[in-house]
This record gives structure tokens, C-alpha cells and sequence, in this order.
């Protein structure tokens, strides 16, 4: 059986392999997502936000 791969799984994945992107909503469209909905699955399961997310990955 073929089990979709998450959102939360494939923005990870980018954010492996693009370290150029600018913000929250840049990656939510290369993902063709709903920036909320990734929001609220990334809260969920790390605690913390997309933006959050991004600015951590760029100070890195």
C-alpha cells in the first residue's frame, strides 16, 4: 500500500535541499499548500510555526 507522504515530511525535505527560500509562504507554494494548514500540522507535531521554522533554518 502507498501511504501519501505529509506535508510536514515533504517541508522538511525542502528545506534539506533549498536553503535559499524566503519565507513561510514561499515554501507552502513550491509545495502547492495551504500555508495554514501546514501551520497547524506543524504546531501539532514540533510546536513550533512555519515562519519560526524558516527563520531557525536561515540563522543555521
Amino acid at each position: 500500500m502507498n501511504q501519501k507522504e505529509s506535508s510536514t515530511t515533504r517541508l522538511f525535505r525542502l528545506l534539506e535541499t533549498e536553503r535559499t527560500l524566503p519565507d513561510f509562504p514561499a515554501a507552502c507554494r513550491r509545495l502547492h499548500v495551504i500555508p495554514g494548514e501546514l501551520n497547524e500540522a506543524l504546531l501539532r507535531e514540533t510546536g513550533i510555526c512555519g515562519e519560526e521554522l524558516i527563520l531557525r533554518q536561515q540563522t543555521e
